[in-house]
């Protein structure tokens, strides 16, 4: 039996925050797809009426209608003509990792047929922390690029990261519009080998508001440092993965005496 979904839990984790930066149908499209992905909306649920949907949410029709036709495309929600818009495609979602694999959070998703995206929350030009200038190997004082933003596949948000990268490899942090690694590319500095740790932590607000979990969720931890390939630390990164959607794989074998 169909239902129409309208209850506060709902609306209320479907509401774009005004405060964030992007658009407010790009925040409601991302909702939707977690709240699918979650199953907070299940196959067969059908969405309120766009004008009802719109009132509740606070919102215009427009930015409610091109939030809908986003996951249409993608193929989470189907629009039945005099019935309304249906979810198609409920569950979770799992993303498998491979740590044997250096490679950029844009090309493993575009690997995997997905689409990536990322959300700015700042970048920066600024003088290295302790923890940054021990990792990259920079006297204390020297300056980084700061970039911490939240990376997304196929509108569902997958982790907050803060990396830096030395001035000396790129002096402004504005240098780099999309693709951290494409950038260290073209100076030549692209990581050819990485060390990480990876650790379990629970989510602190901010994290768990930028992945729309709740806070005290648990999170993967990676702490990782990029080398070239003149073993010249090039990068510093830290990610809060989810732990609910992404997995960690990797490959052992045994060594022959």
């Amino acid at each position: 039996m169909s239902t129409v979904r309208n209850d506060q839990a709902l609306i209320e984790f479907l509401k774009p925050d005004t405060s964030r930066p992007g658009s407010l149908y790009t925040q409601l499209s991302r909702s939707l797809t977690q709240a699918i992905h979650e199953g907070l909306l299940e196959d067969g649920d059908y969405l309120l009426p766009q004008r009802e949907l719109a009132e509740v949410l606070g919102v215009s029709r427009v930015t409610v209608r091109k939030a809908i036709e986003a996951l249409v495309s993608e193929g989470l929600l189907r629009q039945r003509q005099g019935a309304g818009t249906v979810v198609t495609s409920g569950g979770k979602q799992s993303i498998h990792k491979n740590l044997s694999v250096l490679n950029s959070f844009t090309e493993d998703m575009q690997m995997r047929g997905m689409t990536p995206s990322s959300e700015w929350v700042s970048r920066n030009t600024v003088q290295a922390s302790p923890r940054e200038a021990m990792a990259l190997n920079l006297s204390p004082g020297t300056g980084v690029s700061r970039f911490v933003r939240v990376r997304f596949a196929s509108e569902t948000p997958m982790a907050y990261e803060i990396a830096a990268v030395p001035t000396s490899i790129i002096a402004t942090a504005a240098q780099v519009r999309e693709s951290l690694y494409a950038e260290l590319g073209k100076a030549g500095a692209r990581p050819v080998r990485a060390l990480q740790t990876m650790t379990a932590h629970n989510a602190d607000a901010e994290v768990a508001r930028y992945l729309k979990i709740v806070p005290g969720d648990a999170v993967l931890y990676i702490e990782r440092q990029g080398f070239d390939a003149n073993n010249r630390p090039v990068e510093f990164t830290r990610s809060w993965y989810r732990g609910d959607i992404y997995d960690f794989v990797t490959e052992l074998s045994t060594v022959s005496n």
